[in-house]
């Protein structure tokens, strides 16, 4: 398997792990007057596992894909931030 093919695996499993933290985000809920979810052990394990592709990488010892995947995972988390917000915005009213 290739470094490329290992640092994909572990991106796409930690973006499946960050979705449903996204999705769920208190701050974000609350800025489109949705119901919030009370704070609970889920989260805190989602969070948590989003890390463990990165862990299991290390123990590999495949370190260029180690790099890739923390540039790719904050890239990914970023963008999946900005698309959230942008379909959460408000339209523009035509005046």
């Amino acid at each position: 398997m290739s470094t490329y093919a290992f640092a994909a695996v572990a991106s796409l499993i930690s973006l499946l792990l960050l979705l449903p933290i996204a999705l769920r985000d208190p701050k974000r809920l609350r800025s489109l007057r949705r119901p919030v979810p009370k704070p609970g052990r889920e989260r805190q394990l989602l969070g948590w596992g989003t890390l463990l592709p990165g862990a299991a990488l290390v123990l590999l010892g495949q370190w260029p894909a180690l790099l890739i995947w923390l540039g790719t995972v904050t890239t990914l988390g970023w963008l999946l931030v900005q698309l959230l917000a942008r379909l959460g915005a408000p339209s523009p009213r035509a005046g």
